[in-house]
Parts: structure tokens; sequence; C-alpha cells
């Protein structure tokens, strides 16, 4: 009898979870601290392939010659301060110069190393994904936040744009801070058809 019950008991707490589904793109709507009790015990997961269209690999060509190279993968975040899971993005990424030198490679990096861009959510168009990014002198002022767009119907152009945040910290940093890696125009990255994750 013991054991039915348990049984019961179970059963009834996993079909409640399948209820805790929220669509990922329906984050923001969750944004606001009147709603930070809703995180609890939810699930804010790609039920819709929003964030699968970004995956793969990407590139796009700066006016000055830069190449940048973005890999995107899946990345699950559990949040123990909302008791929140995620469905998120992971970027690794390397960008050279027109003479092939490279200028920042994060390919290598373990997953949670800070350098990799990982985070984000959509905005509230449900197209545009917005995800913090920090370089490697973000004490000095590179980082910002990157938006991306998959448009088109192939889904195989992404537009970019980097909004700065650049705060400086410390004395060690030059006046004004430094350069910025990332590139801070408008591009339109192009998906390779061959290198596209999954998983």
């Amino acid at each position: 009898m013991k054991i039915t019950k348990i049984l019961f008991i179970l059963l009834i707490s996993m079909g409640c979870k399948a209820q805790n589904i929220v669509p990922v793109e329906d984050l923001s709507m969750y944004q606001d601290e009147e709603y930070e009790d809703f995180h609890d015990g939810k699930y804010f997961k790609d039920v819709n392939g929003k964030l699968s269209k970004f995956y793969g690999h990407w590139r796009a060509t700066t006016s000055d010659g830069k190449v940048v190279d973005f890999y995107i993968t899946p990345y699950v975040m559990s949040d123990n301060f909302t008791n929140g899971t995620y469905d998120k993005l992971r970027i690794r990424y390397t960008i050279k110069n027109q003479s092939g030198n490279i200028l920042a490679d994060t390919t290598d990096l373990p997953d949670e190393n800070s350098y990799v861009i990982r985070g984000g959510f959509f905005g509230p168009n449900k197209v545009t994904y917005q995800i913090y990014y920090q370089g490697l002198e973000a004490r000095c002022g590179q980082n910002g936040n990157i938006f991306l767009a998959v448009i088109g119907l192939e889904s195989t152009q992404m537009k970019y744009y980097y909004s700065v945040a650049g705060s400086i910290y410390g004395s060690n940093c030059p006046p004004g801070g430094v350069d910025q890696v990332m590139p801070m125009e408008q591009l339109t990255f192009i998906k390779d058809p061959i290198d596209v994750f999954e998983d």
C-alpha cells in the first residue's frame, strides 16, 4: 500500500514538472521583480526551436578586414537563486585581423571560463537574442551586450550588433580604457552549412 502511494505521488510530481515548462522566448516577460517568484521550479525550454536556429559556425568580415568566427552551441543553466532551469546559448569565437593574426580566441577554453560567452535571453520581439560579453581586457572596457538575430527563410544569415558597457576599473587601465576587439559595427554573419552543432 505504501509503495503504491509513493508511486502515485511520484507520478503526480512528474506531471507537475511537465506543466512547468515555459517557452524560452517568453523569459523576458518575467524579468521584472514582480515576476521573480515565477521562475521557481520552471524550465524555460527551447520548445519552439528559437535557439536551435543559432547553433553552428558563423562567419563575418568587418569593413577593415577582420574575420570573426562564432561557434554557437546549446547551454543549459540551472540557477540556485531563482530555482529555475534555462536553455541558453554558448559562444566561442575567434577574431583575426586582415593579415590572419589572432586577436582573440576562446575556442579551447573550458565551458565555464568567463571569457566564453554564455547565457542571454530573447527581447520582447522574441527574435533578437541579447547576451553579455566580456573580453580578455574586460576590466578595462572590453565588455557589453551582443545582440543577435537569425534572419531569412533558410536561417543562414545572422545580424549582429555590439553595445559597449565599458566600465573601467583600477589604475592599471589606460586612460579611456583599451581598444575593443569585438567588432563595433553592425555585421551579417553567414552560417557554414557543414559545421552545424545540434547538441
